[in-house]
């Protein structure tokens, strides 16, 4: 089976402006009907307390690994949300995920690279 046809991304969002409540609806929104969560990506407008909102996030998605960044928007399908949070879930059990890290990248920029990546899939 391909990876294509087995992985699935299940989205949430919140438009609340307190970390705690759009945590909560945006991660509960993804997990409805999730199966096999693997990873979450978190896209957040910057008004959040960085602290409060990473906290939330971690309470709420428990063991699923995640990453995320903030800008001045993120967009949930067609809407642009000038204050909210966006959690998209990657689920599938044929899909995987490794963090590798590499460096110095001004030494060697290909040998950090190699090294960040094999790294990350021998985990």
């Amino acid at each position: 089976m391909s990876i294509l046809v087995s992985m699935r991304i299940h989205v949430g969002k919140s438009s609340s402006s307190h970390c705690d409540t759009a945590a909560r609806e945006a991660s509960q929104e993804a997990l409805r009907g999730a199966d096999d969560p693997s990873f979450a990506l978190v896209l957040c407008t910057d008004q959040y307390d960085t602290g409060c909102l990473a906290s939330s996030v971690r309470r709420e998605l428990g063991d699923i690994p995640w990453a995320g960044c903030c800008a001045a928007g993120v967009f949930a399908d067609n809407e642009l949300l000038l204050q909210g949070l966006v959690v998209a879930l990657f689920c599938g059990r044929d899909f995987r995920v490794g963090v590798g890290m590499g460096g110095p990248v001004s030494v060697d920029p290909r040998g950090a690279g190699r090294a960040a990546v094999a790294q990350a899939v021998e985990k």
